[in-house]
C-alpha cells in the first residue's frame, strides 16, 4: 500500500504544541484530513483526526475518527506524515533566504555618502 502525506499547512505559534496540519491518501483511493504533527517534550509525533464529546461526569473526552489498526501500519503512517512535514520545514527554510544589499540599495548608499549640493537662492 503506497501511503502519501501532503502537509496542508504549518502552525507558527511557538507556545502551541501543533506544528502542522496533515492529509494521507492510501493508494490515490481514499484520504484522511485533520492529522496533526504535534511537539512535545517527548519529542514529535503524530496526533490522528478525533472528536471530542462530554461523557456522563460532564468531562471533555476524545475519540479518533480514523487510527491505524497495526503497530507496522501505525508506523508507516507517521513515517509519510513526519518526513512530509521535515520537507515542508526545508522547502520553507531554503525560501527564507536573507537579502542584505541589492546593487540598487547599494548605488543608493553610496549616493547618500555624496555631500548635499548648495543651492543659491
Amino acid at each position: 500500500m503506497k501511503i502519501s502525506a501532503t502537509i496542508n499547512r504549518l502552525v507558527d505559534k511557538p507556545e502551541s504544541n501543533i506544528k502542522a496540519y496533515a492529509s494521507v491518501s492510501f493508494d490515490g483511493f481514499y484520504a484522511v484530513h485533520g492529522l496533526r504533527v504535534m511537539e512535545t517534550e517527548k519529542g514529535r509525533f503524530v496526533n490522528m483526526p478525533s472528536t471530542s464529546y462530554t461523557d456522563r461526569d460532564g468531562s471533555k473526552q476524545y475519540s479518533d475518527i480514523f487510527h491505524a489498526i497495526t503497530k507496522s501500519a501505525r508506523n508507516a503512517l507517521n513515517q509519510a506524515v513526519l518526513n512530509a512535514y521535515d520537507i515542508k520545514l526545508q522547502q520553507v527554510q531554503a525560501a527564507e533566504i536573507e537579502v542584505e544589499n541589492t546593487p540598487n540599495e547599494e548605488m543608493a548608499d553610496e549616493l547618500s555618502d555624496e555631500p548635499e549640493p548648495e543651492i543659491a537662492m
